[in-house]
């Protein structure tokens, strides 16, 4: 009798679950009670972890022999996982700046994408002589029916890969301004008509990844001692947990995984989970981005100074030889 009762119950609940409610933030902490505190402090200890290693990361950057550019937008990148575990937290202890707290994240990091893009053509100036851009690439690879040709990188070639790229924070930001519009309007319409924005965002995101894959496989092939893929790596596993991931888990509600406890409905508990993972995930990839972009300054001063040292031999050889050929000549002073 018991169980039929909590089956009972359960199907009460169902029944009479907002799906579309958003609790407050002191609803949500009422309703989860001691788990929803341990887990707030648990995702401040990661954000602050994840903070103190892009600080770290940032820090050596700043002092790196490298030019001021290169600085620069190394700095931006990494500045996008503190940024993206601090608004996972918010949207964890606040569910209902989720899609404000969402947006931000992705704007940082389509931006923090292009700057890779530019990072990577700075890059790759170093490698000198003409290189072929490699067009059969993820995720186009898989697409035999379409022409690659065999094209040089050059200016002109790069302008339209740099379009590529620079779409997706434009694109990327009109539609989540798009989004809060919505649900500043009505909070039902995002979720009513958002789904025909969802094309056009899921075509923007693959031709960014496009264009940054095919820099990153031509600059590899002809300068694997620069590692650029590890960068690129760091960045694109990123959007892919940011989004791919996003995606799955808000999906699970429609499966019956989650309960329905109001006011916590099955979509706050996804919400919940998905924030979860984005702050454990934030904190591993800035990690491993601070290990990308480490430099051991002391190592790279003494390199700096040994390469120094020939130059400064060869220049102070010509000037002892005029020296000595000075001394030998007969002075007109002398009587």
């Amino acid at each position: 009798m018991e169980t039929e009762f909590q089956q009972l119950g359960n199907s009460f609940k169902n029944l009479t679950c907002n799906h579309g409610y958003v609790p407050s933030a002191f609803e949500q902490i009422e309703s989860l009670d001691g788990f929803g505190i341990g887990l707030l402090s648990c995702g401040a200890l990661l954000s602050t972890l994840t903070l103190y290693f892009a600080v770290d990361a940032c820090h050596n950057v700043f002092y790196q022999k490298e030019t001021r550019f290169y600085r620069s937008n190394s700095i931006m990148i990494l500045a996008v996982y503190p940024v993206a575990s601090v608004c996972s937290l918010t949207a964890m202890g606040i569910p209902r700046s989720q899609l404000l707290s969402e947006a931000v994240t992705q704007i940082f990091l389509t931006i923090a994408l292009y700057r890779l893009y530019l990072l990577l053509i700075h890059v790759g100036q170093k490698v000198t002589g003409s290189l072929p851009l490699l067009l059969r690439v993820g995720p186009c690879c898989c697409w035999p029916c379409l022409p690659f040709p065999e094209i040089q990188m050059t200016e002109d070639t790069l302008s339209w890969v740099r379009l590529l790229v620079l779409q997706l924070p434009i694109i990327q930001g009109l539609t989540y301004c798009i989004f809060l519009l919505m649900s500043i309007e009505d909070p039902g319409l995002m979720q009513q008509y958002g789904v025909c924005l969802q094309p056009f965002a899921v075509t923007s995101i693959l031709l960014g990844i496009y264009g940054l894959t095919i820099i990153t496989k031509s600059l590899q092939q002809a300068a694997p001692e620069l590692k650029l893929h590890r960068k690129t790596a760091v960045s694109q596993l990123m959007l892919l947990f940011s989004k791919l991931q996003a995606f799955i888990i808000k999906s699970l509600p429609q499966t019956g995984l989650f309960p329905c406890n109001p006011p916590i409905t099955p979509q706050i508990y996804a919400n919940v989970t998905y924030n979860a993972l984005m702050l454990i995930e934030m904190l591993l990839l800035c990690y491993a981005a601070r290990y990308v972009y480490y430099v051991d300054l002391e190592r790279e001063e003494e390199t700096v100074e040994a390469t120094d040292r020939p130059k400064d031999k060869t220049t102070d050889q010509p000037a002892t030889a005029n020296n000595n050929e000075a001394n030998r000549q007969p002075s007109s002073l002398t009587v």
